[in-house]
């Protein structure tokens, strides 16, 4: 279990409200625990209005969890999505980057009717920005999504400040990608984490975060939809 002025150096994000039932139910439950202190909503149909206001009356920071997924049912509710590898779905993505089709023009229109759909279901804008699986990092994508966070008066950008390299490829990609964007997410004047850490990372929460930096908070991206992660959560933290 973290101890009490340990759990004051992180920040606690769950992901993916709204991809499924599951993780919507997952989330609220740990809300009510006190285990979450910003939520990233992604919008879809899954999303009721009791569920919205919620999440509304939690008081948790509530962000914009950009995506590109199409709308099937199919990959909302998790079937399809889970047997997708990472290899197929990176490849995916820069042949439709490539080609045009998920260019940054209209990546840029998709996100920002998806932020209108936020602020037409919670009634204001998001507390925070990001994106799913952390296409935001992608150098084109980030100079957008810095241009929707001005816009929309968006505070907080998931990034991370500093570099936190953790022993796995995924969080070396992430912080090479994190200094390609340092410089422009500078310029924006927006705040982020100083440091940014996938909870599938880590291997024990509590002396994890017994080791952080002092007077730093490093953001901890989970997923509660994901049944380990949950149980994680609702134990440790």
């Amino acid at each position: 279990m973290i101890k009490e002025e340990d759990r004051k150096k992180v920040i606690v994000s769950a992901d993916d409200f709204g991809i499924s039932n599951v993780a919507n139910v997952n989330i609220l439950a740990l809300l009510k625990l006190g285990k979450i202190d910003r939520v990233s909503v992604m919008m879809s149909e899954n999303i009721s209005r009791e569920e919205a206001d919620e999440l509304l009356q939690s008081g948790v920071k509530i962000d914009i969890h950009l995506h590109l997924i199409k709308h099937d049912s199919d990959y909302w509710q998790g079937n399809r999505r889970l047997h997708e590898s990472a290899p197929k779905r990176l490849l995916f993505f820069f042949l439709n980057y490539i080609f045009g089709r998920n260019s940054s023009e209209k990546v840029e229109l998709k996100w920002a009717v998806q932020i209108e759909k936020f602020r037409e279901l919670f009634g204001r804008n998001p507390d925070g920005i990001g994106s799913h699986e952390y296409i935001h990092f992608f150098p084109p994508y980030f100079k957008a999504i810095l241009k929707l966070a001005q816009k929309y008066e968006i505070p907080f950008v998931r990034l991370g400040i500093y570099s936190f390299e953790q022993e796995n490829n995924i969080s070396k990609i992430l912080d090479w990608l994190r200094k390609k964007n340092n410089r422009a997410f500078k310029k924006s004047g927006k705040a982020s984490s100083e440091y940014m850490v996938s909870l599938d990372w880590i291997s024990s929460p509590a002396k994890f975060i017994e080791n952080l930096p002092e007077n730093t908070r490093t953001e901890i991206v989970c997923h509660p939809e994901r049944q380990d992660e949950y149980e994680m959560l609702e134990k440790e933290f």
